[in-house]
């Protein structure tokens, strides 16, 4: 930076005061082709200082990216890798780096401390880390924090997460096409909320495609485990599963489809040319949308806390590619209900919606309010097999 300074002050200087005349070369060619070139130069430099500013440079602010697995896992953090890679590109020399495999807890407090005493401006966690962090965030009231599926902002402290069953709904509509078993099997990692509401809106788009089909969940209580993953996923075949779709981490699902002519639904995860006869759909998260607005808030000194839910309509999702065998009138569905999410007109979660045990939850004429879905799901959908507390 202090370089560039004097390069441009000593620039300024040129504008200012260069007078061709007093130049001291004596040879009248070469006086003549001086005077034009520093005329040139100068002329150049003193009209792009402007140019220079509005590119930015960004190469003192630093942003530390926090994942609990690796950044080439293919699913969950991956796409906060991309998220990283919006950034990057959108804040030209900006410093991004990234630890991974840092479980919540201790290991996740530390790991938020060294990023501080790094000289991180920025550290974005992208699990439940809240309880790690507010801590460091306190006592470092000059360094912004960013965590995935908080409840408790502070001035440096923002959470964020994103709509899942906007995504999850389309890739049902997508399964309930494909199955003919009737039978869709689905692994999941813990019942927390989001993954809940993504069950049951995955569930309302396979019943609309095939009112009769039910959704077969399965808790796993992790988010990445191959061995365990592999033995579920063959033993919901074995129970006539024809479609897998899941919410843990590892790409066993896709392997064990394709050799039992089956579909696979991805997790926030492009999968269609690993195994691309099995391959059905997958949402993606986008999280660099609220990243990059979140930095320029941060730069711009207008950084507010907040708890930011955001779906399809404010580009938090979008989706993979869909496989060969998803027809053409279940894409234009596909179009048509994005396009109704998007504007307003179609609402998943319109009542009556009832529970797998019986329960109206959301009465005729009633629905469950885009600002209130964060709060939902401790409860399963009418279609689906398999409780919460298994």
């Amino acid at each position: 930076m202090f370089s560039v300074f004097l390069v441009r002050n000593t620039i300024a200087g040129a504008c200012e005061y260069f007078d061709p005349v007093r130049n001291p070369l004596n040879d009248p060619i070469l006086k003549i082709v001086a005077i034009l070139l520093v005329i040139a130069m100068t002329a150049v430099a003193c009209g792009s200082d402007d140019t220079d500013e509005a590119a930015g440079d960004f190469s003192d602010v630093s942003v530390v990216i926090i994942l609990d697995g690796s950044a080439e896992d293919g699913g969950w953090n991956t796409s906060h890798a991309r998220g990283g890679a919006s950034i990057s590109d959108a804040f030209p020399g900006i410093d991004v780096s990234y630890v991974e495999e840092v479980a919540p807890g201790q290991t996740a407090t530390n790991a938020f401390q060294d990023a501080v005493d790094g000289g991180a401006d920025v550290v974005i966690g992208t699990t439940y880390y809240q309880d790690d962090m507010m801590e460091i965030a306190a006592e470092n009231p000059d360094v912004y924090f960013l965590t995935w599926a908080g409840f408790t902002i502070a001035d440096n402290v923002g959470h964020f997460d994103a709509a899942t069953e906007d995504g999850r709904y389309i890739d049902g509509l997508v399964a309930g096409s494909l199955t003919e078993s009737g039978i869709i099997g689905y692994p999941v990692g813990f019942p927390f909320n989001e993954v809940n509401r993504s069950v049951n809106a995955f569930t309302i788009g396979v019943r609309e495609m095939s009112p009769d089909a039910e959704v077969r969940v399965v808790y796993m209580n992790t988010w990445f485990d191959p061995a365990l993953e592999q033995l579920a996923a063959e033993a919901l075949v074995n129970a006539g599963a024809d479609v897998l779709a899941h919410e843990v981490g590892s790409q066993v699902y896709t392997t064990v489809m394709a050799q039992n002519d089956g579909y696979v639904i991805g997790y926030t995860n492009d999968w269609s040319e690993l195994e691309p006869e099995a391959w059905a759909s997958s949402f993606l998260f986008d999280w660099g949308t609220y990243y990059v607005d979140q930095i320029q808030n941060v730069i711009d000194g207008d950084f507010e806390p907040a708890i930011t839910f955001g779906g399809l309509k404010d580009g938090f999702i979008d989706f993979a590619p869909y496989g060969p065998d998803v027809r053409d009138e279940t894409l234009a569905l596909i179009d048509e209900r994005k396009a109704g999410i998007i504007d307003g007109s179609f609402d998943i979660f319109a009542g009556p919606i009832m529970d797998n045990e019986g329960n109206e939850i959301i009465p005729e004429g009633g629905t469950l309010p885009f600002d209130e879905r964060y709060d939902c799901c401790q409860w399963l959908i009418e279609g689906v097999v398999g409780r919460i507390d298994q």
